[in-house]
């Protein structure tokens, strides 16, 4: 290992979804260093109050500006070079590269270079422009003003304007053919055009995680003539203005990003405020991980989100380069198919986990434990809850209200519902407790799955596992072909029990009043204690009903080539290309 960084924070879905629990990638231009369902999507290492994480955003009733230093000549960030293909190698492709269009950290992985937002964060957590040259939000946290800079470009040469953002932030929230992350922004009333360069967003209520949410790219800014241009095609054919261009796609196999010449970085932690120093960047999928890990040992690849069985492999080898993590956005579960519901109703899980005392039981018989040191390599937080542990709402009391590992009680519990012992499964009313369980193709997710389906069989439940691409996956759950699933969300805001909350399969369909009305309130305070207050008592019923079972935080590891050069990750482990080149 040549050298060792560490990074507060894990951004999740990415995804916002998925590879939260394994080791594929996260999000921005900087992207997060590991890709995770954008749900992965995705943090603050130890998310004090005082550096509340991505929960830093100002309270309502103050005007905020960050300030960032002028952009210098373009330089690399170890020594003087450039050149050289940044090649990163992962399991899965993106399903589409428009941001409105996709909630697959495989895409936001990507798209996040492409597109800029109108603000972004400091290492501090603390909000600074980018498209945007100056905000200010109204005392009653209604009405969000942003400047945009003058003379940037969309890659397709038209200017970024104020009307883009207002064009931008209308097709997302158009009932027709909403953006599927347009939950997130639910507070979002409409926008207003008060001259070229400035707009002003408004809000139907307050909303406490609006800035922090704006500030990820799925809310990037998007050229209106390119999506004029391409239409329905325009997910295939991305026209942003952020660092990189889109080049080419050649689907299941690689995409291809060329630096914007004309790039001006605004970002403050990045050393080269010009175009990227490399020649391009490529997102290449090989699907097995040991073929990964020898494209990276040959040079095929020189950039990988490494999978934990890993690490001690190259840990010490003065050939790569190792960045760890420190605290996490995600949280990785396990959840069960359930009805679609609407709020305040009452939630339907469907057979066998219609019974509270089998959700139970399978909660106790998952030892998250034995998972996180025998094939995590201890590279995750435990973690009992669904707050992800490198927030400020995390609270670690709510192991009171967990659920432990005990192979015992998971018996007695199965017992008590009637499913008795026949041989060596569990079987009611003479049918076998035999379900199908999926999770999403990552090589370190599919060992955490073989190991807890040999945990239940340990209590008689025999488990059926079936792999799928996660854009499979995702399409799939609301069909509720499966009995449970295992996967992770990701998200740099506490808010992320919100987007579970809105996703359209398993979690998503836990609407209870009690539970929906403490997750919204939390939105609507920007006191930060009444957050964490009110998402903990969320987490309570939650897990008082076992909506599902939460695993851990993962805690992603990136390597490196040794002849990447300038490559650092930002914050809340976004992954900064911009300084980086190769050496030949």
């Amino acid at each position: 290992m040549k050298a060792s960084a560490f990074a507060a924070g894990s951004a999740a879905i990415a995804p916002l979804l998925a590879a939260c629990g394994g080791d594929d990638e996260e999000e921005d231009e900087e992207t997060p260093a590991a890709d995770v369902p954008t749900v992965a999507a995705t943090t603050a290492g130890g998310g004090s109050d005082s550096t509340p994480g991505s929960d830093a955003s100002p309270a309502a009733g103050t005007a905020t500006q960050a300030t960032t230093s002028e952009p210098t000549e373009a330089s690399g960030s170890s020594g003087s070079g450039s050149g050289g293909s940044l090649i990163h190698v992962r399991t899965s492709d993106s399903d589409s590269l428009d941001p409105q269009r996709t909630i697959a950290g495989a895409s936001w992985f990507v798209f996040s270079n492409i597109f800029d937002t109108l603000v972004g964060k400091n290492v501090d957590l603390e909000f600074e422009p980018l498209i945007a040259e100056t905000f200010e939000i109204s005392d009653d946290g209604l009405t969000y003003t942003f400047v945009i800079r003058d003379g940037m470009l969309f890659h397709d040469g038209t200017p970024v304007t104020a009307e883009a953002v207002k064009f931008t932030f209308d097709r997302a929230t158009d009932p027709e053919s909403p953006a599927q992350a347009t939950s997130f922004i639910s507070a979002y009333a409409s926008s207003e055009l008060v001259d070229e360069t400035t707009v002003v967003l408004t809000l139907s209520e307050p909303s406490a995680p609006f800035m922090s949410n704006i500030a990820v790219a799925y809310f990037g800014i998007l050229s209106p003539a390119g999506v004029e241009m391409h239409g329905d095609d325009f997910g295939k054919n991305p026209v942003g203005s952020g660092p990189w261009i889109f080049e080419e796609w050649l689907e299941g196999e690689q995409i291809t990003l060329l630096p914007n010449p004309d790039y001006t970085n605004y970002r403050s932690y990045v050393e080269n405020k010009g175009a990227p120093l490399a020649d391009e960047l490529l997102f290449r999928v090989i699907p097995e991980a040991g073929t990964q890990i020898a494209a990276m040992e040959t040079g095929e690849a020189n950039h990988i989100a490494l999978p934990k069985a890993e690490v001690r492999n190259f840990e010490g080898n003065d050939d790569f380069t190792l960045f760890f993590a420190e605290g996490g956005t995600n949280i990785n579960y396990v959840e069960f198919a359930m009805e679609a519901a609407e709020v305040g109703d009452e939630p339907v899980f469907l057979p066998p986990f219609d019974d509270l005392l089998v959700r139970q039981a399978v909660a106790h018989a998952i030892n998250a434990e034995e998972i996180i040191e025998g094939v995590l390599e201890g590279l995750a937080d435990r973690n009992f809850g669904f707050m992800p542990t490198g927030i400020f709402a995390y609270d670690p009391a709510i192991e009171e209200f967990g659920y432990a590992y005990d192979a015992d009680r998971a018996n007695e519990l199965l017992d008590e519902a009637g499913w008795t012992m026949s041989g060596d499964v569990r079987e009611k009313d003479g049918e076998p407790l035999e379900l199908i369980m999926w999770a999403y193709a990552d090589p370190t997710l599919e060992r955490v799955v073989q190991v807890i389906q040999s945990q239940l069989a340990e209590v008689g439940i025999t488990i059926n596992l079936e792999v799928l691409e996660i854009g499979t996956m995702i399409a799939r759950l609301p069909e509720n072909a499966h009995n449970l699933d295992v996967i992770g969300v990701g998200w740099p805001e506490a808010d992320i029990l919100q987007i579970m909350n809105d996703l359209a399969w398993g979690v998503g369909q836990y609407k209870p009043t009690d539970y929906v009305d403490a997750i919204t309130a939390a939105r609507q305070t920007n006191d930060l204690d009444e957050r964490k207050a009110l998402y903990f008592e969320a987490q309570q019923l939650a897990l008082e009903d076992v909506m599902a079972i939460p695993l851990w935080t993962d805690l992603a590891v990136i390597m490196t080539g040794a002849n990447v050069q300038g490559f650092k990750t930002g914050p809340e482990f976004i992954n900064v290309w911009v300084d980086a080149w190769v050496e030949s």
